[in-house]
Protein backbone atom coordinates (compact mmCIF):
# COMPACT_ATOMS: atom_id res chain seq x y z
CA UNK A 1 0.00 0.00 0.00
CA UNK A 2 1.51 3.14 -1.28
CA UNK A 3 1.53 6.07 0.92
CA UNK A 4 1.31 9.90 0.46
CA UNK A 5 5.41 10.08 1.29
CA UNK A 6 5.89 7.52 -1.48
CA UNK A 7 4.38 9.26 -4.39
CA UNK A 8 7.27 11.64 -4.54
CA UNK A 9 9.78 9.72 -5.23
CA UNK A 10 7.51 7.44 -7.75
CA UNK A 11 6.54 10.61 -9.84
CA UNK A 12 9.12 10.84 -12.28
CA UNK A 13 8.93 7.08 -13.98
CA UNK A 14 4.90 7.01 -13.26
CA UNK A 15 4.79 10.37 -15.28
CA UNK A 16 7.40 8.70 -18.33
CA UNK A 17 5.44 5.23 -18.16
CA UNK A 18 8.74 3.43 -16.62
CA UNK A 19 6.90 1.86 -13.41
CA UNK A 20 6.66 -1.49 -13.08
CA UNK A 21 2.68 -2.50 -13.78
CA UNK A 22 2.35 -2.97 -10.06
CA UNK A 23 3.42 -0.48 -8.80
CA UNK A 24 1.78 1.81 -11.24
CA UNK A 25 -1.74 0.41 -10.30
CA UNK A 26 -1.25 0.74 -6.91
CA UNK A 27 -0.42 4.34 -7.31
CA UNK A 28 -3.36 4.83 -9.64
CA UNK A 29 -5.27 3.35 -6.44
CA UNK A 30 -3.85 5.80 -4.32
CA UNK A 31 -4.55 8.86 -6.40
CA UNK A 32 -8.10 7.79 -6.52
CA UNK A 33 -8.34 8.18 -3.16
CA UNK A 34 -6.26 10.92 -2.92
CA UNK A 35 -6.94 14.57 -3.66
CA UNK A 36 -3.83 15.94 -2.61
CA UNK A 37 -2.12 13.16 -4.10
CA UNK A 38 -4.00 13.33 -7.33
CA UNK A 39 -3.52 17.41 -7.28
CA UNK A 40 0.37 17.24 -7.09
CA UNK A 41 0.46 14.33 -10.38
CA UNK A 42 -1.64 16.46 -12.39
CA UNK A 43 0.72 19.79 -11.62
CA UNK A 44 3.80 17.89 -11.91
CA UNK A 45 2.21 16.57 -15.24
CA UNK A 46 1.21 20.41 -16.27
CA UNK A 47 4.29 21.41 -15.85
CA UNK A 48 6.03 19.09 -17.77
CA UNK A 49 3.93 19.95 -20.47
CA UNK A 50 4.58 23.78 -20.01
CA UNK A 51 8.63 23.10 -20.03
CA UNK A 52 7.98 21.64 -23.61
CA UNK A 53 7.12 24.61 -25.26
CA UNK A 54 9.73 26.84 -24.16
CA UNK A 55 12.12 28.29 -26.54
CA UNK A 56 16.13 28.72 -26.04
CA UNK A 57 16.68 32.65 -26.62
CA UNK A 58 19.95 34.69 -26.02
CA UNK A 59 20.18 36.78 -23.09
CA UNK A 60 21.10 40.06 -23.90
CA UNK A 61 24.94 40.96 -23.24
CA UNK A 62 23.91 43.92 -20.62
CA UNK A 63 21.66 41.91 -18.65
CA UNK A 64 24.58 38.60 -19.29
CA UNK A 65 26.62 41.38 -17.21
CA UNK A 66 24.52 41.98 -14.49
CA UNK A 67 23.61 38.28 -13.60
CA UNK A 68 27.13 37.67 -13.78
CA UNK A 69 27.81 40.41 -10.83
CA UNK A 70 24.77 40.07 -8.89
CA UNK A 71 25.88 35.95 -8.61
CA UNK A 72 29.50 36.79 -7.76
CA UNK A 73 28.18 39.08 -5.46
CA UNK A 74 25.50 36.29 -4.07
CA UNK A 75 28.22 33.78 -3.64
CA UNK A 76 31.09 35.67 -2.85
CA UNK A 77 29.45 36.55 0.50
CA UNK A 78 29.91 33.71 3.67
CA UNK A 79 26.79 32.26 4.48
CA UNK A 80 25.91 32.86 8.29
Amino acid sequence: MLRCRDIGNLLHDYAEGLLEPGVSRQLEEHLADCPGCLAFVRTYRHTIALSGNLRCEEIPPELQQKLRVFLKEKLGKPRL
